[in-house]
């Protein structure tokens, strides 16, 4: 009989072996995948606070404030004055980034491809349902945190 305990530890290290070769494999592209996601999201959502990237992605303010200087400095995106309140900025996305996402995601799709692939038609729609229970069960668990301490929980980076 296999227990929790070793199932969650053998779902813990192959997510961080997949999680450190998809980061890897993006990263050849100039991109690392935290990065694309943020680029990403500017496409999604236009120009955008820092301020809110940051809750968005659960990320503490000078994290999202280092990835934004790095892709400013790569020319991927840039700060822009907010037209609402001109204290504030907004991070856009430029037509360098525009681009450089095009690629990076590409990539990103094609290194996914390659480790779900390996699973056929009916392993990936049992592999769905238990990631939905196990999604379920960090979402009580969290809940529960939540009522016990009084503090917000912040959603994580998803890939």
């Amino acid at each position: 009989m296999v227990s929790p305990e070793q199932v969650g530890e053998r779902y813990l290290s192959v997510h961080h072996r997949m999680h450190k070769a998809v980061d890897d494999g993006m990263s050849a592209t100039g991109l690392s995948l935290a990065r694309t996601k943020v680029l990403a999201e500017l496409r999604r959502r236009g120009p955008t606070r820092q301020s809110v990237l940051a809750a968005d992605f659960g990320f503490a303010p000078h994290s999202i404030s280092d990835i934004v200087d790095a892709l400013e400095r790569a020319g991927l995106a840039e700060r822009r004055a907010d037209p609402t309140d001109r204290r504030a900025k907004l991070v856009a996305l430029t037509s360098a980034g525009e681009a450089a996402l095009a690629v990076a995601s590409a990539t990103r799709e094609r290194l996914v491809m390659q480790v779900f692939g390996a699973l056929d038609a009916d392993d990936r729609v049992t592999m769905v349902r238990l990631l939905d229970a196990l999604d379920a069960a960090v979402a009580a668990l969290s809940a529960a945190a939540l009522s016990t301490t009084g503090l917000s929980t912040s959603p994580t980076l998803r890939g």
